[in-house]
């Protein structure tokens, strides 16, 4: 079929060329047929090996693309797991958290309260040192009274006292007076 083509266009281009054709396979004819079964059979060979190497590349594409797709599986099943993790270590946290911070709650409520009593109890020994103190003023200022009172009395005694004498002086000098 290809010879025929060869001479159909040999012979629209060049008429006198299809007589050079028959002279050719004339001489070479045997040759020429030989060469022809030999490129046919290299040419299936050649399909054939294309074919089988085209298989096997298949064939290891198919067995590349099932590891890649297993070794994907195993790194989606090694992500799951992690998020599965930390999920739970995330939780164990905040449940940590959330039991230091009630801890802490605790702490601070218990030692408001202890603050507290201390205060009460300071409030309370502040006001009996008040009032303790209050009444040390008082029996202070009933003694400084009581003394101030005895004082004056002291001194009103005294200075009737010295009315007196002043009076007897007053009746000296008119005695002396009267006698001069």
């Amino acid at each position: 079929m290809v010879d025929n083509n060869k001479r159909q266009s040999a012979e629209i281009i060049n008429p006198g060329l299809g007589d050079i054709e028959k002279v050719r396979d004339i001489l070479f004819g045997k040759y020429v047929a030989s060469f022809e079964q030999r490129f046919a059979d290299l040419e299936a060979r050649l399909e054939a090996d294309v074919d089988q190497l085209m298989n096997k590349l298949v064939n290891k594409i198919n067995d590349m693309d099932s590891k890649v797709n297993q070794s994907l599986a195993a790194l989606d099943k090694r992500i799951v797991s992690e998020n599965s993790n930390r999920d739970t270590e995330f939780t164990s946290l905040q449940k940590s958290f959330s039991e230091a911070e009630t801890a802490l709650q605790h702490s601070i409520t218990v030692m408001e309260d202890q603050a507290n009593q201390e205060l009460v109890e300071v409030r309370k020994v502040l006001e009996e040192s008040q009032q303790d103190l209050v009444e040390q003023l008082l029996s202070a200022q009933k003694e400084l009274t009581t003394e101030i009172k005895a004082q004056k009395n002291q001194l009103e005694s005294d200075k009737v006292g010295r009315q007196s004498l002043a009076l007897l002086l007053d009746e000296v000098a008119v005695k002396l007076r009267s006698s001069n």
